[in-house]
């Protein structure tokens, strides 16, 4: 290792911890920036990148675990749009130690973890290791989706990294001994799979560092038309090929604007995968619509086209198919058949999503999907300009032009803050998901045209300002999931405090002055809401109605803030909508429903005995079931198997699951 790569690290540490990437504190800066660089390839934002980080205690010594399915992070089982046919699987474990070497009890620790971790066959309570339940539950999410894509699952990796700030050629031969046998015992669970494991020092995470996105590219090929700034251009295969790839991985970056995610071997990409293997069939551009890509600049320089600011707004399902064509194959790529490739130059924004949404709206897409070229949200985003803020709309646009993780929102984020402090449902803001969306009665309720676009900078503000005195308190251990456990209904509770009232209005909110907001502020509220008498179950976790319902009563008391028990459940919700049409239940029928279930799992035709019972169609039980999972007093259950409001499962039916697979026996389908 080059004696500056240490210095150059340090340095790059210095400057997050300066900027809270993600926080202040040195080991959990560096654990961030290695995790950022080791996925670069998989372009994840900040919230993705923190899901998979489950550093703390009984943590097994694995700081990071990440499910990747056809180069797409798994976060939510449930949600997930899982590929008919055609899967990749890839299991990145990333061990961070802010050492400047390597260290035999690290990889001692992992090595205990991982031998028993991988081994389906053992059940979670018959793990010898103490854990984590955020880490049992990455296991029961890996192991589930093992199980899900084994019918069609193409290829799978395991890659386990162990970064530190030392020299790989200054390492014991005990070290690297270790180092092995971490890696042959990832094969030996996963014998089919590619397993690898890696030292990452100092001078390869500089490496990796200076690799960046690059998004000015030149393009060859065989024949174009031009007419002004537009551009439609005949490109070889193998040409567009090279040009969507950067040593064998998809430039994922380039589809930032891409409203659909790969949908794997779908009717469609079974056809054009049939197309590109048969290399006598009909030119494949001619059964192709082709790939339309956006930039702010492009010039035709001989037989080539050169772009800047590419983006690749439609044709992710050619480009994708293209790419694992040409990379399943052992040969220089080479193929004369063409695609036909457009190129629009603008810089206006407004035309650029008018563009992403016509190309998009040709085949079936889920409307949330589209919602980034909304009126309402371009507003937002340029509101939050106004005040030093960057509303990243579209993924990544904002961090990629290098603007520091404190000036950066995402829409989920401001979307849960206007849930807690505009629609005051704190408990809905903590369990708030980016699905949410896929419901318009949903959508419109905190994405509201009649509230003043002045409101979600104040929010935000308001919750940073939360968010920075939250992560100072000692003895934590800081994840965004702690965060957002406590950011929403401390939040409500200081806003609440100053204006007097718990239903205070719009124009209250817009007043409020942030300065107000100090540490001893935080400190304070953080401290009554840990008093024994309001630790209820779940215990001190604001994820359900009847918790944050009693604090704020308890806090309203000793504060004299007036209308505490005008809190209400969520003014919208997905699950209570069927075909578009909202059901009506009363808060009587809904205790009456919960009367009726028995402790979960519940068996097959629970359902049918509660909706006997009590006389109700079955729509009225749903949305009666579902609001008793939003206010925590039940788990989501699907198939024997209950999941948390995040879609990590958390237990099973031992009569029904089989525990080693995740599937249903065969005898109780």
């Amino acid at each position: 290792m080059a004696k500056n790569d240490l210095i150059l690290i340090d340095g790059i540490i210095d400057d997050r911890v300066a900027n809270k990437l993600p926080s202040e504190k040195r080991d959990e800066a560096f654990e961030y920036f290695c995790f950022e660089q080791l996925l670069k390839e998989y372009d994840l934002s900040s919230e993705e990148i923190q899901h998979g980080a489950i550093d703390g205690r009984q943590d097994g010594g694995i700081d990071g675990f990440y499910i990747i399915i056809n180069g797409h992070l798994l976060q939510d089982v449930e949600a997930f749009v899982w590929p008919k046919t055609n899967s990749e699987l890839r299991v990145v474990l990333i061990t961070c130690k802010h050492h400047d070497s390597f260290k035999q009890a690290t990889l001692d620790s992992l090595i205990a973890t991982i031998t028993e971790l991988l081994d389906f066959s053992v059940d979670d309570n018959a793990l010898t290791g103490a854990y984590s339940s955020a880490l049992l539950q990455m296991r029961n999410n890996l192991k589930y989706a093992y199980r899900k894509l084994s019918p069609r699952l193409l290829k799978s990796y395991v890659q386990i990294y162990y970064a530190s700030r030392g020299d790989i050629s200054d390492m014991g031969e005990e070290v690297v001994a270790r180092g092995n046998q971490v890696e042959t015992i990832a094969a030996n669970h996963f014998s089919s799979a590619i397993s690898k494991f890696a030292f990452i020092g100092a001078t390869q995470l500089v490496e990796l560092h200076r690799k960046v996105q690059n998004y000015t590219l030149e393009l060859p090929f065989v024949e174009a038309f031009g007419r002004g700034e537009r551009y439609v251009v005949l490109a070889r295969l193998s040409d567009y090929y090279k040009f969507i790839s950067n040593e064998g991985s998809l430039r994922r970056y380039l589809f930032d604007s891409n409203v659909r995610d790969f949908m794997g071997l779908n009717r469609v990409n079974e056809d054009i995968k049939a197309t590109l293997s048969n290399q006598t069939s009909t030119d494949f551009w001619l059964l192709n619509n082709g790939v339309t890509i956006l930039a702010t600049s492009a010039a035709i320089i001989g037989d080539s086209i050169q772009a800047n600011d590419i983006q690749i707004v439609n044709g992710l399902q050619t480009s994708e198919s293209i790419y694992r064509h040409f990379s399943e194959l052992n040969t220089e790529p080479q193929d004369e058949r063409c695609v036909l490739v457009k190129v629009i130059v603008t810089k206006e924004d407004a035309v650029r999503d008018a563009i992403i949404r016509a190309t998009n709206n040709q085949t079936d897409v889920e409307l949330a999907s589209l919602h980034a070229t909304d009126k309402i949200q371009r507003d937002i985003e340029d509101v939050m300009c106004r005040h030093g803020l960057f509303y990243e709309r579209r993924k990544k646009h904002y961090s990629n032009l290098g603007h520091p993780p404190s000036e950066l929102v995402s829409p989920l984020y401001a979307a849960a803050g206007y849930v807690a402090l505009v629609l005051k449902v704190p408990h809905a803001a903590t369990n708030l998901r980016s699905k949410f969306m896929r419901s318009t009665a949903s959508y419109d309720a905190v994405f509201n045209s009649k509230s003043s676009l002045e409101v979600w900078p104040k929010i935000v503000h308001i919750l940073k300002k939360v968010d920075e005195y939250l992560i100072t308190r000692p003895q934590i251990d800081f994840t965004e999931k702690f965060l957002k456990n406590w950011r929403y209904i401390i939040a409500l509770i200081i806003v609440a405090k100053h204006s007097g009232r718990f239903d205070f209005n719009e124009k209250e909110l817009l007043s409020f002055d942030t300065s107000i907001i100090t540490k001893e502020l935080v400190d304070e509220i953080w401290a009554e809401l840990n008093v024994e008498r309001l630790s209820t179950k779940p215990k001190r976790v604001w994820t359900s109605f009847q918790n944050v319902k009693a604090a704020c009563v308890s806090i309203a008391s000793k504060y004299n803030i007036k209308n505490a028990e005008t809190l209400d459940r969520p003014k919208f919700s997905t699950t209570y909508v069927k075909a578009g049409i909202p059901v009506e239940i009363t808060e009587e029928f809904i205790l009456n429903v919960k009367e009726s279930l028995p402790e979960q799992p519940w068996k097959p035709g629970v359902h049918r005995t509660v909706i006997e019972k009590l006389s109700c169609s079955s729509q009225a039980y749903t949305a009666a079931v579902n609001r008793l999972v939003e206010d925590g007093y039940f788990l989501r259950q699907a198939n024997g198997i209950l999941y948390d409001l995040e879609g990590n499962i958390v237990a099973f039916d031992a009569d029904r699951v089989d525990p080693k697979t995740m599937e249903l026996r065969a005898e109780t389908r």
